[in-house]
């Protein structure tokens, strides 16, 4: 049976071939879904070119025939998808909507040009608001819409970690020390999901063990870790296995994505990596990246005023947003479980750094259109970053860069994702299987802060 889906606005906004994305059904978009998506034309980066593709799309489309009375919705690539695409221009009615949602607010607008559909067009076949603003699904049903959200760029549950143990005999371990790299297949341990690039933890007799990575269809031990500056060293299995993707040559794993909750190290790990590499390699600035960029995406709200209205220089529009990293850098380059540096020394070396050129800020949203080459590249925060965003960092890594996505799904803050559809997981899944990436998931039994926030972790959720 066919059904009536009207989109809003951010669905758009997040990924505008999201219309032929219904297949026979009825599309719908709304004259204020029309007008929002004219505002946000000449928005900096994603917004805007996503913004623009959809009314590139639409133009095209128009070209078909008369939007308002319905044209068929394919394209080119997929032809059999034929439902059909209507514009409402109208509907906006204060008088259809509940004493205390005011017409002027766009979502009440959209909510209102559903209702008046259901009541004039659609009786039979009663609209489908899609939407990934939780609080317009909560207000759509109250007014008594059917919602939902978005499912196409939902992320299926998913317990890959990028880490397995195994009890093998004493024998093997005694061969893979002496050997360094074994034959290894997955399936006659009776393991299924090993992609390359999966670490492997190696349990024997006596507390014998071994850590090793899965590739090219053996098991290669990993070298001992050397301390890096500070005495900083990996305090578990995991870190161990971070460090090492971290410090691999770009050319070997040039992407390394790294999910779990705070407290689990991974901003500290890939700063530390990254400053090993870079300012701090071997006690000169000649180190095999050039400079280290730095970011995270903002809240993804659309109410929040985009860089260019913030006071200052870039450096004073991004500091709410790298305020971790001043931490982070702290703690690394005072010796966070090493020797102590004095805090003069610490704040001189941070300054020092940003004034050379060593590390960079690199808001997300201008990352398009960048080659960025030679570099290593942090983006914190991920989960609050969309898929078409954290592609955008990717694909912008030229030869020599490398790609370090940080991040908790459980700690979405922008309104229109979840811990399902957001660039982290987005990447996480999709890059696990390439040999030219690591995706490794921590837990909470991982947290190497304090008691205190271990306990927090644990009982505040």
């Amino acid at each position: 049976m066919i059904k009536n889906y009207l989109l809003d606005t951010n669905i758009l906004l997040q990924n505008p071939q999201s219309l032929f994305g219904f297949e026979d059904n009825n599309v719908y978009l709304c004259g204020t879904t029309m007008q929002e998506l004219d505002s946000k034309k000449t928005a900096p980066g994603e917004l805007g070119y996503n913004a623009r593709e959809c009314c590139r799309i639409l133009d095209g489309l128009r070209e078909t025939g008369d939007l308002t009375k319905g044209v068929v919705l394919h394209t080119a690539a997929e032809p059999k998808k034929c439902g059909k695409l209507y514009v409402e221009p109208d509907g906006v009615d204060q008088g259809l909507l509940p004493k205390g949602f005011k017409i002027d607010v766009p979502d009440n607008r959209i909510i209102s040009t559903c209702l008046y559909l259901n009541q004039e067009k659609l009786r039979e076949k009663p609209i489908v608001l899609v939407t990934n603003d939780i609080s317009m699904r909560v207000n759509a049903s109250i007014c008594g819409l059917h919602v939902e959200g978005y499912r196409n760029d939902q992320i299926a549950e998913t317990d890959y970690t990028g880490q397995t143990d195994i009890t093998v005999p004493s024998s093997l371990i005694d061969r893979l020390y002496a050997e360094k790299s074994i034959p290894f297949t997955p399936e006659e341990y009776g393991l299924t999901g090993i992609y390359e690039n999966h670490f492997i933890t190696l349990h024997g007799g006596e507390n014998q063990s071994a850590l090793t990575i899965h590739k090219d269809g053996k098991l290669f031990l990993l070298p001992p870790q050397s301390p890096l500056f500070g005495g900083i060293r990996p305090l578990n299995a995991m870190q161990r296995y971070a460090l090492y993707a971290l410090l691999a040559p770009a050319e070997e794993i040039p992407l390394v994505v790294l999910v779990g909750p705070a407290g689990t190290a991974k901003t500290f790990l890939a700063m530390a990596a990254g400053l090993s590499k870079t300012y701090l390699g071997q006690g000169c600035r000649d180190g095999e990246y050039r400079k280290i960029l730095i970011s995270k995406p903002n809240s993804g709200n659309r109410a929040e005023p985009g860089f260019g209205y913030l006071p200052g220089d870039l450096e004073d529009k991004m500091a709410p947003l790298i305020a971790s990293y001043t931490d982070t850098l702290e703690a690394v380059l005072g010796g966070s479980n090493g020797e102590k540096e004095e805090p003069s020394q610490v704040s001189a070396q941070i300054e020092d750094m940003f004034e050379s050129g060593v590390i960079e800020l690199c808001p997300l949203n201008y990352i398009r259109g960048r080659s960025i080459a030679g570099s290593y590249i942090i983006c914190d925060e991920a989960q609050n970053a969309t898929k078409g965003l954290i592609r955008d960092v990717i694909t912008r890594a030229g030869t020599g860069s490398k790609v370090v996505v940080l991040g908790d799904e459980k700690q979405v803050d922008a309104p229109t994702l979840d811990s399902r559809n957001n660039g982290l997981i987005y990447c996480a899944e999709h890059m696990k299987g390439s040999a030219l990436s690591v995706v490794l998931r921590f837990s909470e039994k991982q947290c190497v802060r304090s008691a205190l926030a271990e306990a927090a972790i644990q009982l505040m959720k």
